[in-house]
This record gives C-alpha cells, sequence and structure tokens, in this order.
C-alpha cells in the first residue's frame, strides 16, 4: 500500500496546537478541548493506519471543508481562523500518534486547504514518495 486515503465526515475541529497549548510552571501542557479533539480525530485515523509505520518520505494533502448554509458559498475559501499550518500540525502529531510515519519530519511534502461546504469534512490522501503507485 503506498497511498491511504481517508474521508472524516463532520465539521473538521477547530482548536488546534497553537490555541490549546499554554506554558505553567515549567512545562508545557494542553487543555481539555485540545486533547478532546487529538482523542476524536486518533480514533477517526486509528483504522486506516499502516500496519506498521512508514519509513521514508511521506506526502501529505489535506481538505479541511467548514459547514456553510449557504449554498453559493460552497467550494469558497475559508479565510478565516484556524490557520492550515495549525490545522496541519494538530493532524500530523495525531497521525504520528496512531503509526502513519515514525516522525512527522517524513512529511517532506504538504498541501493543506479550507474551504467551506454544505458537507463538512476532512480528506487526507497519504502518499509515499519514491514508490511506484500499484
Amino acid at each position: 500500500m503506498n497511498e491511504i486515503y481517508i474521508v472524516i465526515p463532520g465539521e473538521p475541529y477547530r482548536k488546534t496546537h497553537q490555541s490549546g497549548t499554554h506554558i505553567g510552571r515549567g512545562r508545557t501542557y494542553k487543555d481539555a478541548q485540545l486533547r478532546e479533539v487529538e482523542s476524536r480525530l486518533m480514533d477517526a485515523l486509528r483504522p486506516h493506519a499502516p500496519a506498521a509505520p512508514w519509513n521514508g518520505p511521506v506526502q501529505l494533502a489535506v481538505n479541511f471543508g467548514y459547514q456553510t448554509k449557504r449554498a453559493d458559498q460552497d467550494g469558497e475559501p475559508k479565510i478565516t481562523k484556524p490557520d492550515t499550518d495549525n490545522l496541519m500540525k494538530t493532524l500530523k502529531d495525531c497521525m504520528t500518534a496512531c503509526g502513519f510515519w515514525w516522525d512527522d519530519a517524513q512529511v517532506t511534502e504538504e498541501y493543506g486547504s479550507k474551504f467551506w461546504c454544505l458537507r463538512p469534512h476532512i480528506a487526507i490522501v497519504v502518499t509515499k514518495i519514491g514508490e511506484a503507485i500499484v
């Protein structure tokens, strides 16, 4: 398996490491909302994880589709928070914990987009780089 496709239905998370990680008493901690986001995300990702973490470089492409009730807004870019880099950081940390790869440093190419849609979801494509897709 050189490519994994995942669609997680429902509203993408808005709480990210940027807003959910705090420093106190000389240590960093995650607030309850971020822990809940990570838990739900990992529950959705685990069934799609490879049997063993991948080695080598990986490409990650993710579309975050946020709920709109306006048909004329469907597919339009979402230019409000959260930022795509923070969304990707949370997702990559959860994918590392689920065993998609050994370390998220292996993600050498990544593409993230966020937009408004009538059916909210997160669509993920993970690809091993340098291996032919069969």
